[in-house]
């Protein structure tokens, strides 16, 4: 009886850290595609290095900033697509 309780305890505490993963993801790719749809509004066609950037912005701003200026984007632009993708 005691195994049965330590092995629904242990399954219970996979599937709830498993769901605080799935609830947390999309809330980092919405930043993500805010960005990616903000440089898509000024005139930057997507393109990879515009996703590393934006994907960079929530955990590191200054590196999602230096990525989308080396592909060529306006400062700007640029700042404004970060604070979009880090919010």
């Amino acid at each position: 009886m005691n195994a049965i309780r330590k092995i629904a305890t242990t399954l219970g505490g996979v599937t709830l850290a498993v769901s605080g993963v799935l609830f947390a993801a999309p809330a980092a790719q919405a930043d993500t595609n805010a960005c990616l749809n903000y440089l898509q509004s000024q005139g930057y066609p997507y393109n990879i290095d515009h996703f590393y950037g934006c994907y960079h912005a929530k955990s590191d701003w200054t590196l999602c900033y230096a990525i989308l200026r080396d592909a060529y984007v306006h400062p700007g632009v640029a700042a404004r697509a970060c604070d979009l993708g880090a919010a």
